[in-house]
């Protein structure tokens, strides 16, 4: 198995047997939802209640995934925001722990794909085109491009989710992001 798919299963493993939820979501879910782009890392994100916290990341660390930053595991652990991890076959991941709203809806909506021949839940591409502009970057924009050919976006959708983050987050820079995206996946 190559050092993907032994990273998958790994975090499958202890994830499904704890009966936990969870989803791939960046670049590797654009890649399995037909967008590939190259990357070294797996990002997942994990619904999981904070008193169990400790015990998940002690299973990980069985299973093979230890902090990329040893030093600061107690206060990323604290934080609880990512736990940047790393496979004894040198994937990097980074475990996000869910919140309320884009994540649990990413969540709640995950559909299980073979990645590398390993069967675990996916981010919708509706979903990944949200976070994606969001995210903002140039190669997440160059994602959403990609993923908008598809043809798996309800792009109705996403235009009302960004519309409903712009309020929350007070910004305004979110729908013309997805026009601009839109507008250049038309030219090409």
């Amino acid at each position: 198995m190559s050092a993907l798919g032994d990273t998958l299963q790994a975090l499958a493993d202890v994830f499904d047997r704890r009966g936990l939820r969870w989803v791939v979501f960046g670049a590797q879910a654009v890649t399995v939802r037909g967008a590939p782009r190259a990357t070294q890392d797996v990002d997942v994100s994990l619904e999981v209640e904070r008193s169990e916290l400790g015990a998940v990341v002690s299973e990980l660390q069985v299973a093979g995934l230890h902090h990329r930053y040893p030093e600061l595991a107690d206060e990323l652990l604290e934080s609880g925001a990512v736990l940047p991890l790393l496979h004894t076959s040198g994937m990097e991941v980074d475990l996000v722990l869910a919140g309320s709203g884009l994540e649990a809806l990413a969540l709640s909506r995950a559909e299980r794909m073979l990645l590398d021949g390993i069967s675990v839940p996916v981010a919708q591409a509706t979903d990944l085109v949200v976070m994606k502009v969001l995210a903002g970057r140039g190669k997440d924009l160059d994602d959403v491009r990609a993923l908008l050919g598809s043809g798996d976006v309800d792009v109705a959708e996403a235009r009302d989710l960004l519309g409903q983050l712009e309020q929350a987050l007070d910004q305004s820079d979110l729908l013309p992001r997805l026009d601009d995206a839109l507008r250049e996946r038309k030219r090409r």
